[in-house]
């Protein structure tokens, strides 16, 4: 009896540590696969920048982003991972597509490997994503419809909420300098057209737990610009320091955070730069439907219409600046403001029903530079902007997301933003350009399916 009962309690044994090992052998391999289809209509009339009179017609277009992603995983020690994407306008691609596709390319929006190192520890390689904090010096800008990755080397440790993240990069350029030779012998110069703005890149980011509640997150990048034209023309290398960080306070009520950063070395022109950012928000929620929101940020510039001997305008680099300084773009995106700074004040409200979200956001823009042109001293406020955002959540996969926005430029709006040519003001001019609605409205859908999910 006794060997009957060892007998079939060994093979009761045998068949769990059989079925266990295929167990584990089956959940050794996983893969995920993402989609993503995101039109977007939009009436731009004033964004960006202020039109130029009432009689300027306003822009409409509608553009789409389709993205798949493939991520493959091993035994949580070998991540794989690809994003190919296509960005376009309707109707600019042929209604019968040509041999070279024009008008309807697909990229590569992320391609990186990840690999696990020991404990804690990982090296993660390739085109890929860098965000960070808030998104206010290193952000995906998910908002544009192609997105924003680097090529680089990431080297990271995570332990419990502790993280230490390190980015490495280096760029070429061989299609505008070297005849896209990829077997080219010498030279390492690099040009930014049509390619990523820096050539050098090294980024170390800490995020400090303090409390359950709180953290500090710490910030230092070096960049390395160099924009040759010619092998023999403009081949410098100027390096920029960026240092600072945030503290982040949320609980069920409260959401705080105070910003700092520092900016030294030269910028990519090569001229000697000194500026800051700093930054404070708060937010309260009411009934966790209804939040309240002020914030302030403080950007150094230049003064405008002076001899520039050192560059005290702060540059965010890789910010999501649509998250910041309004959602029509008028600050550090797209063309530049020349070079002054800018004081944000704003105030934010948000009210959320089962599907559906509101969000209000009112900013009053100045300068805190003085600004001046053929002996005209321009005011240092640049006007009021008002964003409205609607997001209704039709099902766990697709959303509609709309918003309309306003913006009351003035005069000085219309300098720094090229509107008033340089040494052509006269009094007139700039008294008739005083106070001008600028507007802009835009409609989307966003599906976002996960069509597979497989354990292997």
């Amino acid at each position: 009896m006794k060997s009957t009962l060892f007998k079939l309690f060994s093979l009761l044994f045998l068949t769990y540590n059989i079925s266990s090992a295929q167990e584990v052998s089956i959940h050794e391999n996983s893969l995920k696969i993402n989609g993503q289809f995101r039109p977007r209509l939009e009436i731009r009339d004033g964004v960006f920048k202020p039109k130029l009179n009432n009689s300027t017609e306003p822009a409409a277009l509608i553009s789409d982003r389709i993205r798949l992603s493939f991520e493959y995983s091993y035994n949580n020690i070998l991540t794989f991972y690809v994003a190919p994407q296509s960005v376009g306008i309707w109707g600019q691609a042929n209604m019968v597509q040509g041999a070279e596709n024009s008008g309807s390319k697909i990229a590569i929006f992320e391609a990186w490997s990840k690999i696990k190192l020991a404990d804690n520890w990982n090296i993660k390689a390739g085109r890929q994503v860098i965000s960070l904090d808030d998104e206010r010096i290193f952000g995906e800008l998910d908002w544009a419809q192609g997105g924003r990755t680097h090529d680089a080397l990431s080297i990271n440790f995570i332990r419990n909420k502790f993280e230490l993240r390190s980015f490495f990069a280096f760029n070429q350029n061989y299609k505008m300098l070297y005849g896209n030779n990829l077997s080219n012998t010498t030279g390492s110069l690099y040009s930014t057209s049509d390619a990523l703005p820096y050539k050098w890149m090294q980024t170390l980011w800490f995020n400090i737990p303090i409390t359950d509640n709180s953290k500090l997150t710490l910030l230092g990048t070096n960049l390395g610009f160099q924009n040759a034209l010619t092998t023999t023309k403009d081949t410098a290398t100027h390096f920029s320091q960026t240092f600072g960080g945030n503290y982040f306070y949320k609980n069920d009520r409260i959401d705080w955070n105070i910003t700092g950063y520092y900016q030294t070395g030269k910028n990519n022109a090569g001229v000697n730069t000194q500026a800051f950012l700093a930054a404070a928000a708060i937010g309260y929620t009411f009934d966790k439907k209804t939040t309240i929101g002020l914030g302030t940020d403080y950007v150094s510039g230049n003064d405008v219409g002076k001899t520039l001997t050192e560059n005290k305008a702060f540059n965010p680099y890789f910010h999501t600046g649509h998250k910041f300084y309004g959602a029509m773009d008028y600050y550090f995106v797209g063309n530049p403001h020349k070079g002054a700074g800018l004081s944000d004040n704003y105030i934010k409200f948000a009210h959320k029903l089962p599907n559906t979200t509101l969000q209000i956001v009112f900013h009053q823009f100045f300068t805190p530079n003085n600004i001046t042109d053929v002996g005209y001293n321009y005011s240092k406020n640049l006007g009021q902007e008002c964003d409205v955002t609607v997001t209704y959540k039709i099902n766990k996969f697709a959303s509609i997301v709309g918003g309309y926005s306003f913006y009351l430029s003035n005069n000085t709006t219309a300098f720094l933003k090229g509107n008033i040519a340089t040494n052509t003001t006269t009094q007139s001019i700039i008294d008739s350009k005083d106070i001008a609605y600028q507007q802009w409205f835009w409609l989307s859908i966003n599906v976002s399916p996960t069509m597979l999910i497989s354990n292997f």
